[in-house]
């Protein structure tokens, strides 16, 4: 009992840490430094606690420099959501069983495998490095052979701005995996198809550096918009203590209700990070 209250109270003052570290002053200060951005910020790197749990290796940063494809230039380096990030995000839609998952840019699989928790018709993620669809491929093997029953996930290798949607309601999701350019072209794609083969969708964005682009779509309307903190067990497994998620629903079909505080402003910090007004 002495040893696991030890352990209780040593990640109660990690938490605690994490939490003073994370202050804006504080962290503009100490992130200049090497050796602690490395240390305090750099969580990405950790064995994340659900690779731990499944067996699998969602884990890491890796940069486009590292990754084969022709778009290296305007994609974003891979990097892991945090799952109760995107628990958060997906709890707040209504009907999922309705709709078909497909997560844009998805890496190793992480959110994918997140998503087959959730009784969605199919599940896709959609990858353009063979090297991370690989890996994603062989995570999902690992976790269906424990958890048959889950909801089955399909990895498609390609360029995700132009997947072409068959299902008729989607839940589209990114980890802000694109630059400017690439969104504007995967919203004209997604826009081309609202009304005919898609009836209506929701697009999750975290970390949604480019929502303006999203915000200027007629075809698309604001659902919400939070900044949600990290499940406890997940602080220090990531660059921060919480995240931004913007949700946009298709105007065509549109549900309500719409979450108040919707229509906060996004704040660019910098090229590959944003946040929402508290």
């Amino acid at each position: 009992m002495e040893k696991g209250r030890w352990v209780v109270n040593a990640r109660a003052l990690q938490i605690r840490a994490y939490t003073f570290l994370h202050i804006p002053l504080v962290k503009k200060l100490l992130v200049k430094l090497p050796v602690i951005r490395g240390i305090v910020y750099g969580g990405w790197r950790y064995s994340h606690p659900i690779d731990k749990f499944y067996g699998i290796d969602t884990s890491g940063y890796v940069p486009v420099e590292k990754l084969s494809s022709a778009l290296a230039k305007k994609i974003i380096p891979y990097a892991g959501s945090q799952p109760s990030i995107v628990r958060r995000a997906l709890d707040a839609l209504p009907n999922l069983a309705d709709y078909s998952f497909v997560d844009l840019g998805c890496g190793k699989g992480r959110v994918t495998i997140v998503a087959a928790e959730y009784p969605f018709r199919e599940i896709i993620g959609v990858e353009i490095s063979p090297e991370l669809a690989q890996i994603a491929r062989s995570n999902i093997a690992k976790v269906e052979a424990e958890n048959p029953s889950a909801s089955k996930i399909q990895i498609i290798e390609g360029d995700a701005t132009k997947f072409t949607p068959q299902g008729k309601r989607i839940v589209f999701y990114t980890f802000h995996s694109f630059g400017h350019e690439l969104m504007k072209e995967f919203l004209k794609n997604l826009e081309a198809n609202i009304g005919s083969a898609i009836e209506h969708c929701f697009f999750i964005y975290y970390n949604p550096v480019c929502g303006a682009v999203f915000d200027a779509s007629p075809a698309l309307t604001r659902w919400s918009a939070e900044n949600i903190p990290y499940d406890a067990s997940e602080i220090g497994f990531g660059p921060d203590i919480n995240d931004s998620i913007v949700i946009w629903q298709s105007v065509h079909n549109a549900l309500p209700p719409q979450r108040s505080g919707r229509n906060r402003k996004i704040i660019s910090l910098e090229s590959l990070k944003a946040v929402v007004e508290a």
